[in-house]
């Protein structure tokens, strides 16, 4: 009996001891396990109902394609047009102009007389007499007579008397033979017309009236003349020295 009481106790023992392994909860390691969100559809554009419509996107609506419209007013400026710029062709080189041959110096003649005003007069008598033509002005025809008398050159001048046609004029006691005068003829014109003369000597000087050698100008191919002259209105005076 004693035995069958162990024995008894022994299963009774074991049995509480199954029973409380069996209650006590299992420890059981766990990893989080992440959770991926979806993504968030994206809102919709609003519909524009005219109203909320930019000034410049609603004038572009109905302008013609390629305009320009002012961000602020919505004003349109018009299509943009694009200019291509050609490029400028080289000026052409200017045609070469051949030089002008140089005049052939005048042929000088010898000293006529001591006095340069007489040998100057002498020269022109000369030039006269033989019908030497000059074509020309009739600056150009004192010029040549002074270049063939040796007063060419301003070294061999002398500037007496310098004014404008339009004056006052030169005293007529300052006037000597030989002297170059620029004087006005044709006072009546506008602009008043002009002549050069080479002074030989008085006719009349009260009337301001002079014997003198003239070519007869406007590039008329002549020789001088020698004749009477009004050169009371006298603007210029060149004489020729040594």
């Amino acid at each position: 009996m004693l035995a069958g009481s162990i024995a008894s106790a022994m299963i009774g023992g074991l049995y509480a001891s199954v029973a409380r392994v069996a209650d006590t909860p299992a420890s059981v390691a766990v990893t989080p396990v992440p959770v991926l969100e979806e993504p968030a559809e994206p809102e919709a554009a609003p519909i524009l109902d005219g109203h909320d419509v930019p000034l410049d996107a609603l004038a572009l609506l109905h302008a013609e394609p390629g305009s320009i419209v002012e961000p602020e007013t919505g004003v349109v400026l018009g299509p943009l047009t694009v200019t291509r710029l050609a490029h400028a062709a080289p000026p052409a080189p200017a045609p070469r102009v051949a030089p002008r041959p140089a005049r052939a110096p005048a042929p000088s003649v010898p000293r006529l007389h001591a006095d340069p005003g007489y040998h100057v007069i002498l020269t022109a008598r000369r030039m006269i007499a033989q019908n030497q033509v000059v074509q020309g002005s009739c600056y150009r025809y004192l010029s040549e007579v002074f270049a063939r008398a040796g007063h060419e050159g301003w070294r061999n001048r002398r500037t007496v008397y310098g004014g404008r046609a339009s004056g006052p004029y030169a005293d007529l006691g300052l006037i000597r033979p030989g002297d170059w005068l620029y004087i006005v003829n044709h006072p009546d014109r506008t602009p008043v017309g002009t002549h050069s003369v080479l002074f030989v000597g008085w006719e009349d000087r009260a009337s301001g009236y002079a014997r003198v050698i003239e070519h007869s100008g406007w590039g008329a191919p002549s020789a001088g003349q020698e004749r009477s002259y009004d050169v009371s209105r006298t603007y210029r005076i060149i004489r020729p020295v040594l």
